[in-house]
């Protein structure tokens, strides 16, 4: 008999168990990061990563931003390393990789080592190249993703800066613990969103085979928390995929993307939890459709639509990417899992010049 195949739509399914396992031992989970970062009163967080690492990270800074009040920024590693304008004392730096063996993420733990700073590395792998430079080695509480193109992984890094977030704050007497319970309530409710939406998206798959099929090109917008979220989308579909898609924020879209649109194009658009600002976007989604072969509306709330996928649990916007996350990538592995979207052998040539994992990162998990 032969063995299924894993597959992103396993770690999709597997992400809501974990997520709620995260936030029953949140403080165990975050404890060590909590400790470094109460040595001291800090300015500013700088949060290092690029990838998914970066868009999970971009999908948890609204809430981190929100609950402890500090200036949060996120940095790709090869901008901090050679384009930063500079750290010192009063900033938590924080480096990022799920694999813990991304060259340029490396790169940027020995920059912030050659400057006297503690290396703080934040990793699915404790064991990978990051404990041999970092101070201190966190795992986030995903596991190992045995699939390359990661999921289960983005969702719960954007929880674990929520929970981190927490935490501190509990920590440092600036929030109760009641709160903090109410906080963390919400992280798990958008869990409740996630199956509601795989639910939804899977439907919307069964009946859009062939719009699937005939992804070309795609659009992906949003807006406040759910930024991170069109981020993410768009790098999973165009990776899997093997198509180009680009994320915008739904105004930005408006003012000059747009023009190159046919009806070669699909639009992937999501809400938010702000009622004035889902009317633009529920607007730009309605009038694509007199263009584009393929429109989809992912929200919270009841809808008839066949071309909406939609969860009726209510969110809070800075915890909405937690749920939404789900969408993509289901839609990403149905359409590549049925078309040929093999790399194009030129491409594996690029990839042997200029890797971007260190020698311990298994082949298997593909060339980048």
């Amino acid at each position: 008999m032969t063995e299924k195949k894993v597959s992103m739509i396993d770690f999709v399914q597997e992400t809501p168990a974990q997520v709620r396992y995260n936030v029953e031992r949140s403080k165990e989970l975050t404890q060590s990061l909590v400790d470094e970062y109460l040595k001291r009163d800090y300015k500013r967080i700088l949060i290092v990563a690029c990838g998914s690492s970066h868009n999970g990270s971009l999908c948890g800074l609204p809430f981190l931003k929100k609950v402890t009040g500090k200036e949060v920024k996120l940095i790709p590693p090869f901008t901090f390393t050679y384009f930063n304008e500079g750290f010192d004392d009063d900033d938590f730096i924080v480096v990022v990789s799920q694999s813990g063996r991304s060259t340029n993420a490396i790169e940027a733990l020995e920059l912030i080592k050659s400057k006297g700073h503690r290396t703080i590395g934040i990793t699915s792998d404790v064991n990978s190249d990051f404990k041999d430079i970092c101070d201190l080695t966190v795992d986030w509480g995903v596991g190992v993703e045995t699939v390359g193109y990661v999921t289960k992984g983005v969702v719960t890094l954007a929880e674990y800066f929520m929970l981190f977030g927490i935490e501190a704050q509990l920590a440092k007497g600036e929030i109760t613990a009641e709160c903090a319970k109410a906080y963390k309530n919400e992280i798990l409710k958008a869990m409740d969103a996630h199956e509601e939406l795989q639910a939804s998206a899977q439907k919307y798959i069964d009946s859009h085979v062939k719009e699937l099929y005939n992804m070309q090109e795609l659009y992906v917008i949003s807006a406040g928390a759910n930024l991170g979220t069109v981020v993410e989308a768009a790098l999973k579909i165009s990776e899997t995929v093997k198509i180009h898609a680009t994320a915008y924020e739904c105004e930005e879209f408006l003012h000059g993307p747009l023009y190159p649109m046919t009806p070669r194009y699909s639009v992937i658009a999501y809400d938010t939890a702000n009622p004035k600002a889902n009317a633009r976007i529920e607007a730009i989604y309605e009038a694509s459709k007199d263009i584009c072969t393929q429109s989809v509306l992912v929200k919270c709330g009841v809808s008839d639509d066949p071309e909406v996928i939609s969860t009726k649990v209510e969110l809070m916007d800075e915890v909405m990417p937690l749920a939404y996350l789900a969408v993509a990538p289901l839609l990403a592995d149905f359409a590549s899992s049925r078309l040929t979207t093999d790399e194009h052998p030129l491409l594996k040539e690029f990839g042997d010049k200029l890797a971007t994992k260190s020698r311990k990162y298994p082949k298997e998990f593909g060339q980048w």
